[in-house]
């Protein structure tokens, strides 16, 4: 039998045990995991959370038409958001995610085994390592759970703007202006407390986290900006961009494919209990609304865990979960490639707070995005027309290649770009890898060659009087060293005029969601009347209130940075260290 501790999941069961009033939610697709781009399943269509599945229940399609013709556009449940749009493009995942997230609650009977601890970390991302580690060490029996067979990491870099590594380097930051830059960024639409609270903290987090690794020379946790050919480069950011970009990025002496490794050592050194290939699936209230638990998906079925503390949500985001992505994003903001190995990111975390009450950022949510060329190389669109300062940071640009008509663009060199290139290598272009990379990118059998330009203009299929037009006015520019059409720095103008002439079709890439649950400083969950749900918390990109359309690249390394503060400062909280 049940005790006092209630499964929630269900509207109805929300409505009855935790005492909330919420919409219906829609619950996933279980489909199989793996990388691929989805094309449709037959078959497998997602459910919603009263059950029918979105193959067979046409009237939902015609409830969103009638939605639509009343001109009601307003709507709590995701499953029937309607997104107008001027042009229709396709909005893709990153591929087939095996969602783990029950919508209808799982009966006592099902569950095989249950276990008392004190902390459950969901997810062993950056975050969910960061979060068990500290919570670990505040000498609380902690167990995090991974739905893959290992843990993600992404990038080893990380930043801040006051670690004991940037005043090794000598750096400190104009944190007014930085500040400043992050609002604008978000369209004032992000929790500034939150980011106070990071410009304050995050440099405790960063010694904290950086003093578990075996090398503890500083010299070997160099600035990002000064890894590559500018060793010497210590401005507060890149000055040629309309949009400052920070040098806060610290490169960590691992590599990424080796830090989920190193970290689960570190952490099963601290106490904590790891399983892989154990996903989260359900939370656990009691009749007041705290949560008391989590449900997860052993190798034998369901085990409860009971959590004296809290759970953790680390989950990450939702890139491998087309429906969520078509619910949450708007089609423009959905990139036209993904670039992400994390396979198991498809919502759960997310989810199981929705449903247990929690607010998340408003629709349409952010995803982090990069140009697939990282170079300030010149762009047209698909009218043949040059549409931004290239040298822009990388989300920046990125969403100006998704405003174009058909979202993608092409860049554009000429056979001397070996030799021009150096023209535009500066700090924050040369820490991703040597010119070579980048020149080989440009003129690769990726890209379309011809020895003029109305011949380049064909194979791209733009019109071509436009097309020249624009590389002509460009030439002139560049001789004259300014750029009057979009301010593009004039001294790093190369010229385009040694055939043969090459343009490459590039679309923005996307990394991850980075739109979620609605969380204080303190990374508790907040429901939607903004009071915390209790027993609750979430870190990293499952987290939201932060960012807007898109994840401000130009705050080098935030994501990271972000990921180590919130779950060091999950540890402070529930060891009592910390309000």
């Amino acid at each position: 039998m049940e005790d006092e501790k209630t499964v929630i999941a269900s509207p109805e069961a929300q409505q009855a045990h935790c005492g909330v009033s919420r919409r219906a939610f829609l619950s996933g697709t279980a489909v199989a995991a793996g990388a691929a781009a989805l094309a449709g399943l037959a078959g497998c269509a997602p459910q919603t959370s009263g059950g029918a599945t979105a193959a067979s229940a046409e009237g939902g399609a015609a409830a969103d038409a009638d939605l639509a013709a009343s001109g009601a556009m307003q709507t709590t449940d995701p499953s029937k958001a309607v997104w107008p749009v001027v042009e229709e493009v396709e909005v893709g995942s990153a591929g087939e995610g095996e969602i783990a997230f029950v919508a209808e609650p799982i009966a006592a009977d099902e569950i095989v085994a249950t276990h008392d601890v004190d902390v459950v970390v969901c997810g062993l991302g950056p975050a969910g390592d960061a979060a068990a580690l500290a919570c670990a060490e505040q000498g609380l029996t902690v167990v995090a759970v991974e739905k893959q067979s290992v843990g993600n990491y992404n990038s080893a870099t990380i930043g801040g703007t006051n670690s004991k590594l940037h005043k090794h380097w000598g750096m400190t930051y104009d944190t007014e202006a930085w500040l400043a830059d992050a609002m604008i960024d978000n369209a004032f639409q992000g929790d500034i407390t939150l980011f106070k609270h990071y410009l304050e903290k995050n440099g405790e987090a960063v010694d904290w986290y950086v003093s578990h690794f075996d090398n503890q020379d500083p010299n070997a946790y160099p600035l990002t900006f000064a890894a590559g050919d500018f060793p010497d480069f210590r401005d507060q950011w890149d000055t040629t961009s309309y949009g400052r970009s920070w040098n806060t990025s610290l490169n960590l002496p691992y590599a990424p494919g080796d830090l989920a490794g190193i970290l689960a050592g570190i952490l099963q050194e601290a106490g904590v209990e790891i399983r892989y290939s154990t996903p989260a699936c359900q939370l656990v209230c009691d009749d007041g609304g705290k949560v008391t638990g989590v449900i997860v998906k052993g190798a034998d079925g369901y085990e409860q865990y009971n959590c004296a503390k809290g759970v953790v949500l680390a989950t990450g985001g939702y890139e491998f979960n087309q429906q969520m992505l078509k619910e949450r994003c708007r089609p423009r903001g959905v990139p036209g490639h993904w670039l992400t190995g994390a396979f198991g990111n498809t919502g759960d975390g997310l989810q199981m707070g929705v449903a247990v009450g929690a607010a998340e950022d408003e629709f349409p949510q952010p995803i982090m995005l990069d140009p697939e060329q990282l170079m300030p190389y010149l762009r047209v669109n698909k009218l043949g027309r040059r549409f931004v300062a290239e040298y822009e940071p990388y989300g920046h640009l990125a969403m100006a290649i998704q405003a174009q008509p058909g979202t993608y663009d092409f860049y554009v060199v000429d056979s001397a770009i070996g030799e021009k290139i150096d023209k535009i290598w500066t700090p924050s272009s040369s820490c991703y890898g040597p010119k070579e990379v980048w020149v080989g990118a440009a003129t690769s059998e990726n890209a379309l060659k011809a020895d003029t330009l109305e011949e380049l203009a064909e194979l791209m299929e733009v019109p071509a009087d436009e097309f020249v037009a624009t590389i002509n006015r460009w030439n002139e520019m560049a001789a004259a060293g300014k750029d009057e059409d979009f301010n593009f720095p004039g001294e790093m103008m190369m010229t385009i005029d040694t055939p043969p002439f090459y343009a490459t079709k590039e679309y923005a890439d996307g990394l991850c969601t980075v739109g979620g649950l609605l969380v204080d400083t303190a990374c508790r969950v907040l429901n939607k009347d903004r009071q915390p749900i209790e027993g609750l918390f979430a870190a990293g990109i499952v987290s939201g209130g932060m960012f807007y359309n898109t994840y401000p690249h130009n705050l080098n390394c935030l994501s990271h940075t972000r990921n180590c503060l919130m779950g060091y400062t999950i540890g402070q909280v529930l060891g009592g260290k910390e309000a």
